[in-house]
């Protein structure tokens, strides 16, 4: 199992991880989000694919759904035209524009079919509104590929049910990404190939670090920084950890 770390292509991180650059440190695994990058990231998100084991990009979509008006079809077009640009072989694959709550999944597999014009690590991500059927189809058509699901808490997928689903797919060769899912009591029983989480960002916010523990008040930007650089070497251990204890059942 690889845990990506994502989040890390905004400005509130980048002093921690800038600081983690100069000292030459081991990146593993990350993921950052097109939408994000897309504003003025560009460049620092090139020098972390540039510095990580591998990477992942999303495609930012949901970051739209809260009442903007957007033209879905330019900007699949304009994300297409930057992973011509920005791919490498340490990029995993692209997460589709999976808003089907927005456009319809008709509309979203047009949008599919944009992006897989330009690359073939385009990984479809299922919903439930898709249908157990239209998971098992995903399987059989992406088989030796990456597909992805969601880890939200009894979302699309109760918790007892992900065994299920990654045995099916396993019967494809699929490796499965499930988005948003740090929660170790899954993780420790559940062999994912690959999973993210922006916990050790998030956990700032609320005072604490990757493990809990609460982090020392901030009385300046250099403390920030500080505990986004602690927390990130936090992460980093976590990826170690889930690796090693899944590393015979989820083949690279």
């Amino acid at each position: 199992m690889k845990i990506f770390l994502s989040a890390i292509e905004g400005s509130s991180p980048r002093k921690g991880l800038e600081k983690l650059i100069k000292e030459n440190y081991c990146f593993k695994y990350n993921l950052m989000s097109y939408y994000y990058i897309r504003n003025n990231n560009y460049e620092f998100a090139k020098i972390m694919r540039d510095k990580s084991e591998l990477i992942m990009v999303d495609s930012g979509a949901h970051s739209f759904q809260h009442g903007k008006k957007v033209n879905w079809e330019e900007y699949t077009k304009e994300y297409a035209q930057f992973i011509k640009e920005f791919d490498k072989p340490n990029v995993v694959g692209y997460f589709e524009m999976d808003v089907d709550n927005v456009i319809g999944y008709e509309k979203v597999l047009e949008l599919r079919k944009i992006l897989e014009s330009v690359s073939d690590k385009i990984i479809p991500v299922w919903h439930k509104n898709r249908g157990v059927e239209e998971f098992k189809k995903m399987c059989q058509e992406y088989q030796n590929k990456v597909i992805a699901i969601t880890g939200f808490r009894n979302e699309d997928i109760q918790d007892h049910q992900y065994l299920i689903f990654l045995k099916y797919a396993k019967k494809y060769n699929c490796k499965v990404h499930c988005l948003g899912m740090t929660r170790k009591k899954i993780l420790d029983k559940i062999p994912f190939d690959y999973v993210d989480s922006s916990s050790w960002l998030q956990n700032i916010v609320y005072g604490k670090d990757m493990n809990g523990n609460k982090l020392p008040k901030i009385k300046n930007k250099e403390d920030r920084e500080k505990q986004f650089y602690h927390n990130y070497k936090l992460g980093r251990e976590m990826q170690i950890k889930y690796y090693k204890k899944w590393k015979y059942i989820c083949k690279d």
